[in-house]
């Protein structure tokens, strides 16, 4: 039973990683000469590339790709002197942006994640974009008055969440 593959697996995607190898091997003895964000964000280019030339087909490759393009751009924008003081809101939007990408791609891309799966990459997102919406609003606003606001709307959107999840297991318990 066994059997052909239709065409031959290329080689390029193995040379593509021994040459991210290198540019990686350069970062690490000349870490000056190309900023380590802007090393991440071409890495990550390149596995999207591969995965998007549909030469490396797995959901690894997305994710990589997403990952490291997101964090690098944020963490290269974060050294910016006009960024300098927004660098941790901003590495979280860059991530939260790259979850968000994950989901967009995956949904477009039939047979990527199965529909049970497919929701995962916005439970990270939302989370990262809305704590660096807090960072961002606690150095406009002050401290002491969102966290003011901010502090008294969990308990009440969890609480939300929980009652209409307990509505919904009640309507499905009733139609048995």
């Amino acid at each position: 039973m066994n059997q052909k593959p239709e065409t031959v697996p290329s080689p390029t995607p193995v040379l593509i990683m021994f040459t991210l190898a290198l540019l990686s091997i350069i970062q690490l003895f000349f870490p000056d000469l190309i900023h380590p964000g802007l090393t991440l964000a071409v890495i990550g280019m390149v596995f999207l590339v591969l995965y998007f030339t549909r030469w490396v087909r797995h959901a690894l490759t997305l994710i990589l790709g997403w990952m490291l393009t997101g964090f690098g751009l944020s963490f290269w924008l974060a050294t910016q002197p006009q960024w300098e003081t927004q660098s941790l809101p901003l590495m979280m939007i860059g991530l939260g942006l790259g979850f968000v990408a994950i989901y967009i791609t995956a949904t477009t891309t039939a047979g990527m994640l199965d529909f049970q799966a497919k929701f995962w990459p916005l439970v990270p997102a939302v989370m990262l974009l809305g704590v660096a919406i807090i960072f961002i609003l606690e150095s406009s606003l002050g401290r002491q008055r969102l966290w003011g606001v901010i502090i008294p709307l969990i308990p009440a959107v969890a609480a939300v969440w929980y009652l209409t999840e307990w509505r919904r297991a009640v309507a499905v318990f009733q139609k048995k």
